[in-house]
């Protein structure tokens, strides 16, 4: 049985996550709360395996709760809800289990939590607490010029034969492979490892933007945008690689590329 927790200040949006935690088999509602700060005390006292938090709430909002877990606390998987866009954008470059926009869909919700328990299975407390401090500093440092030079530029792969450079700005995209990631550059991929989630922290989204759960691509060198299924949408890159676009970035990447959705 996954234990979730539920924080919105919005009584109609909690009776709606209400009822999408109660259409899922083997997860059980242990609490809900209305604003950042019960949030953080029930996280404390009842130890969910996962929490579900809106990011605009009174007292404290939903990033300024999570903020506060120290190590060694209980650290619950945490899934984002919100109403507004505009943190969707800021987001997705960062990435927790999962961000999602109301109003939530019950399929959404699901495989979030899918997502969740996935995470809950395979990695320690230690890393998912790391991932999320990249997460709080990232969303804290966004906007910030200053920090356009904490970026990567370069990393270092290695090889049978020792170590190789993969300037950033040569990588076409960066793919994820299980427990690690493919960088794929001037027509040859480069196994690293790292995860999709801490190298969107730390490539400038200007740049190379996070368009899937398990894809990041570089915008310059994108030619094109398709079709892909009845709802859904890939990109084509100079290389000829085709990349499904994910369902909650969509609007993310038609905003950046500056494109308008076609009917």
């Amino acid at each position: 049985m996954i234990r979730i927790l539920l924080a919105d200040d919005e009584p109609i949006a909690l009776d709606r996550l209400e009822l999408a935690v109660a259409g899922i088999p083997d997860a059980e509602l242990v609490a809900k709360a209305r604003n950042g700060k019960e949030a953080l005390t029930l996280i404390r006292e009842l130890k969910p395996d996962i929490a579900v938090l809106d990011i605009q709430m009174p007292v404290k909002d939903g990033f300024a709760a999570i903020a506060e877990l120290k190590p060694g606390e209980h650290l619950p998987e945490i899934i984002f809800v919100t109403a507004y866009q505009e943190h969707a954008v800021r987001a997705f470059e960062v990435h927790a289990v999962d961000y999602l926009l109301k109003p939530v869909s019950f399929e959404r919700f699901r495989e979030a939590v899918r997502l969740a328990r996935a995470r809950l299975e395979a990695r320690a407390a230690e890393v998912r607490f790391d991932e999320l401090q990249h997460l709080i500093a990232s969303l804290q440092a966004a906007g910030n010029p200053e920090n356009a030079s904490n970026y990567e530029r370069e990393f270092w792969v290695r090889t049978r034969d020792g170590i190789v450079r993969v300037a950033v700005e040569t990588i076409d995209a960066i793919t994820a492979e299980g427990d690690y990631v493919l960088l794929h550059a001037g027509g040859r991929s480069h196994l690293l490892k790292d995860t999709i989630s801490s190298l969107a922290t730390r490539l400038d989204p200007a740049v190379h933007l996070r368009v899937h759960r398990s894809t990041i691509v570089n915008l310059k060198q994108v030619t094109s945008l398709h079709r892909r299924g009845p709802k859904g949408m890939s990109l084509t890159l100079a290389s000829g690689a085709d990349h499904a676009i994910g369902p909650n970035y969509v609007e993310t990447v038609l905003k950046v590329v500056n494109a308008r959705r076609w009917r």
